[in-house]
C-alpha cells in the first residue's frame, strides 16, 4: 500500500513538473510573437519566432502556432524580395528572391483564417506584377489578376485586394497588355478558381 502511495505522488510530481514546463513553453511562445514581431517591424531579416522551449513542439502544437509562423514568414521573404532592385548584375538573385516568396505565400494563402489568406494572396499578386513590370510577360499579368480575385472571394472585405484589382485591371484596359481570358476562368497560384469559376476553398 505504501509502495502504491509512494508511485502515485511520484506520478502526481511528475505531472506538475510537465504541467510547468508546458505553460512555460506557452509563455515562451507569446513572448516570442510579441518580441519578434516587434523586430520584424524594425529590421524585418532579423525575425525569427522562433522560442526556448522545454518539450520541443508540444506547446506549439497545444497553440496551433503554425500557421501564425507560416504566414509570418512568408511576410518575411516578400519583404525581402520586393527590397530588391533587379539589375544586370543580380537578375538571378532577385528572380530567387521572388520564387522563395512565392512559394512561402502560395503556402500561406492556405490558411484558414480568411484575412491572412487574402492578404497572402494580394501579395503573391503585387509581386507577380511587379514580375511582369520587369518584362516577365503578360502571364504575369493574368496571374496577378486572378491572385487579386482569389483574395476577395476568400476575404469578400478585403478592401486592399479589391482596389488592387481594380487599378490592374484599369492599367491592363488601358494598355491592352493581358492576354488570358479574364478573371472568370482564370486560376490563381493556389489551385482555386477566380471571381466566376468556383468556390474557395487559427492559430494562436
Amino acid at each position: 500500500m505504501t509502495a502504491l502511495r509512494l508511485g502515485t505522488a511520484a506520478c502526481l510530481v511528475a505531472l506538475a513538473v510537465v504541467v510547468a514546463l508546458v505553460a512555460a513553453d506557452v509563455r515562451s511562445w507569446s513572448r516570442t510573437f510579441t518580441g519578434e514581431d516587434a523586430v520584424f517591424a524594425a529590421a524585418p531579416a532579423r525575425a525569427t519566432w522562433t522560442p526556448a522551449t522545454h518539450l520541443g513542439g508540444v506547446a506549439a502544437d497545444l497553440l496551433g502556432v503554425g500557421d501564425d509562423v507560416t504566414f509570418r514568414h512568408a511576410l518575411q521573404l516578400y519583404v525581402g524580395a520586393v527590397q530588391q532592385h533587379q539589375r544586370l548584375d543580380n537578375a538571378l538573385d532577385v528572380q530567387t528572391a521572388r520564387a522563395g516568396a512565392q512559394d512561402a505565400l502560395a503556402a500561406a494563402a492556405l490558411d484558414s483564417d480568411a484575412g491572412r489568406a487574402a492578404q497572402a494572396r494580394t501579395l503573391l499578386g503585387i509581386l507577380s506584377f511587379g514580375a511582369s513590370a520587369q518584362g516577365a510577360g503578360p502571364s504575369q499579368v493574368d496571374a496577378a489578376v486572378s491572385d487579386f480575385t482569389d483574395a476577395i472571394r476568400a476575404d469578400p472585405g478585403d478592401e486592399d485586394a479589391k482596389f488592387d484589382l481594380e487599378l490592374l485591371l484599369r492599367l491592363t484596359a488601358a494598355h491592352g497588355t493581358r492576354s488570358g481570358r479574364g478573371t472568370g476562368g482564370g486560376f490563381g497560384r493556389t489551385g482555386r478558381h477566380g471571381a466566376g469559376g468556383g468556390v474557395p476553398g487559427s492559430g494562436y
